[in-house]
């Protein structure tokens, strides 16, 4: 409790200290940014408002707003019971350079099997919660869809280059993406700097769970990872993805790029597939990969993260050109149309167009299901590690240990079984490929997310976990169909 309210006494501390210095003159409305949640969305609105602060926007995923409010009223709201209030920290995609150590045929390394065809995904709809989709290359013909922009430019261009590149990865076509007949469905939560914060990311996971069934969204790709410090069940990210998850969405999340002992948030909700990155050391067959390094790691309520790895060194995807990380990085350009990075972004994106398959030739597997095949599927590598087998996955028989029996992030001691945490009771892993029938339109009502406190010290402005850039030329032998004019 006393780390929890840490971050609102010394704002609060630093205020007042900078009233007693005559030389700097008094701001009279000195506000912090803040996520205000309630009982429901309503009520944190009426406290905010009543403790003479501005709604900045509702975020109904997670019954609360952002807001700005001064440091005191913070403080008296973050006092009451029925509240939660967590600073609405920046966070910013991060690049660095990185020397590559071979060449990767990452599609090739995922196995896809015998049932896998170039219509693979067809009916899927993969929502990407990145910095924007820029199809320079027309990779993916009518199968992009502009969701919503809450970066404030409105446009849904990717002027960072970072979501453009997930984008190929998960469905681009010409023999790129994993699922290359989904359909990618791009929400914007960063600019052209590469910078967002924890209201805008919950704003976009909001928009996707409300809108899953227009677009036919079973999938949510989430590349970025946050260094959150208070614990996992007190995270406002894990309430999001866990809200999605239950609304039927197979939630594919990074593990993030800090090494053995790390998960980033929400790679840490023990509900959602993590991803870590594997080094293919540029051969087809998953036993001689290795796991990096960098790829994150860790054990959240008895469930050890990630659950499964995926290419993630030397990954080549989508340019986006005159982007930042195109201007920025222009060693790892490969002709005019491709890019090359390393991290478990790349992986992330790539599982998440397994999911698709998956969800492709199983219509009315849940995401329990999916997570369970891509997990039993999965090959055994260095590290313990399971390797994402996707033509595995797609041959695993249904089994019932698949539902998971684990806390949630609401705070309770309660534990979902069953019952509580599937759309569906009757056949869930059948053999039927997508016949056209639109994804069911049952959603979860009753979930409710209680206003759990957040320890809440610092955000720290951090990243999107793969935006590691490199230039070692790709090798003569011809990866896929993809060709670099």
């Amino acid at each position: 409790m006393q780390e929890r309210r840490g971050w609102i006494r010394w704002a609060t501390g630093a205020l007042l200290l900078a009233l007693s210095l005559p030389a700097i003159p008094a701001a009279a409305a000195a506000t912090e940014a803040v996520v205000v949640q309630g009982q429901n969305t309503e009520a944190a609105a009426a406290a905010v408002t009543a403790a003479g602060g501005t709604v900045t926007r509702t975020l109904d995923l997670v019954h609360g707003v952002a807001a700005k409010l001064s440091p005191a009223s913070a403080a008296t709201l973050d006092a009451d019971p029925a509240l939660a209030v967590t600073p609405d920290r920046t966070l910013h995609v991060t690049g660095s350079d990185f020397t590559p150590s071979a060449d990767a045929p990452q599609f090739a390394s995922l196995h896809t099997g015998p049932d896998w065809d170039p219509t693979a995904g067809d009916g899927v709809g993969v929502a990407l919660v990145d910095t924007g989709v820029t199809d320079a290359t027309g990779a993916f013909g009518d199968r992009l869809v502009e969701g919503a922009d809450f970066s404030g430019e409105g446009d849904g261009i990717d002027r960072y280059g970072h979501g453009t590149f997930m984008a190929g990865l998960i469905a681009g076509g010409g023999g790129l993406g994993v699922a290359p007949g989904a359909t990618v469905v791009s929400v914007k939560v960063a600019g052209a700097d590469g910078s967002t914060s924890l209201s805008q990311v919950l704003a976009g996971l909001g928009w996707v769970v409300d809108n899953a069934e227009d677009y036919d969204i079973r999938v949510l790709s989430l590349s970025f990872g946050v260094d959150a410090p208070m614990p996992w069940r007190a995270d406002p990210l894990s309430n999001a993805v866990e809200a999605a998850w239950a609304s039927g969405l197979a939630v594919v999340v990074s593990a993030g790029n800090d090494g053995a002992g790390d998960v980033t948030s929400p790679g840490r909700d023990p509900w959602v597939i993590t991803v870590g990155a594997t080094d293919t050391r540029g051969t087809a067959t998953t036993k001689d990969d290795t796991v990096p390094d960098f790829s994150g790691t860790g054990r959240v309520a008895k469930v050890q993260k990630p659950e499964v790895v995926a290419p993630g060194v030397d990954v080549v995807s989508l340019r986006a050109p005159g982007s930042y990380l195109d201007r920025t990085y222009p060693v790892a350009r490969m002709g005019r149309n491709y890019f090359r990075g390393t991290g478990t972004s790349m992986s992330t994106a790539l599982t998440a167009g397994g999911a698709a398959v998956l969800l492709w030739g199983h219509p009315e597997a849940t995401p329990d299901d999916v997570k369970g095949a891509l997990v039993d599927g999965a090959d055994r590598i260095s590290k313990g590690q399971r390797a994402v087998n996707i033509g595995a996955a797609l041959a695993e028989k249904p089994d019932d240990d698949w539902v998971q029996k684990l806390p949630s992030a609401d705070g309770s001691d309660t534990e979902w079984g069953p019952s509580d945490h599937m759309p569906w009771n009757g056949t869930r892993w059948s053999g039927t490929r997508w016949s056209g029938t639109r994804w069911s339109g049952t959603r979860w009502s009753g979930t409710r997310w209680s206003a759990t406190r957040w320890s809440g010290t610092r955000w720290s402005g951090t990243r999107w976990s793969g935006t590691r850039w490199s230039g070692t030329r790709w090798s003569a032998t011809r990866w896929s169909a993809m060709e670099f004019a």
